[in-house]
């Protein structure tokens, strides 16, 4: 039987906190705001099924040409299976991730060209999710606790407005480094 997944309070307060972050950096800071909607491939790599894909939503803030706020919220997902005995007989168990990642930290435009650019960043903030080996005896894992993420990426503004990019890098949840590289889609918003 699969376990309910409930919002304590500690992660509606984390939640809360990093909305709070996003709202009062918009409005307390003159510039321009990037949110950005991400989509790829992410390694499992301590999962039975390596491949998964993850989903991001993200914003940035520019305080000048070469720095920026970043925050983000990740979701990775995983849908595997494992060979397993059950019943005394061979049989294929699932085996899935449910990974989420609520973070925010510093950035750096490594190359800034006007409507081309190279970034990276580094985030920090609250992991949360679960692996589940559903078996006779199911086997649940907990991911919450401190997350981290890494990224570096490419970006082009269209003469439209719109920013299409690529991105490469890491999530921690959970205790284990799981690398990814996605495709990106965003809008500026000049405040």
């Amino acid at each position: 039987m699969k376990k309910k997944t409930t919002c304590n309070n500690h992660t509606c307060l984390l939640l809360g906190i990093f909305i709070f972050m996003i709202a009062a950096t918009c409005r307390a800071q003159t510039g321009y705001l990037h949110i950005e909607l991400q989509g790829g491939y992410e390694l499992f790599h301590d999962m039975s099924n390596k491949s998964g894909y993850d989903i991001n939503i993200g914003c940035r803030y520019a305080f000048n040409e070469r720095f920026f706020a970043a925050c983000t919220l990740h979701g990775g997902i995983n849908n595997g299976t494992y060979e397993g005995i059950y019943a005394g007989e061979p049989t294929k168990l699932d085996h899935t991730m449910r990974e989420y990642m609520i973070g925010a930290g510093p950035g750096i435009y490594l190359y800034n060209g006007g409507n081309k650019w190279i970034y990276a960043d580094i985030l920090a903030g609250y992991g949360f999710g679960e692996e589940l080996k559903a078996s006779s005896e199911s086997q649940s894992k907990s991911l919450n606790g401190f997350a981290s993420a890494a990224r570096i990426g490419a970006e082009y503004q269209t003469k439209n407005g719109w920013i299409i990019g690529l991105n490469a890098g890491g999530y921690l949840v959970g205790g284990e480094l799981r690398p990814a590289i996605n495709m990106k889609f965003g809008v500026f918003f000049n405040l």
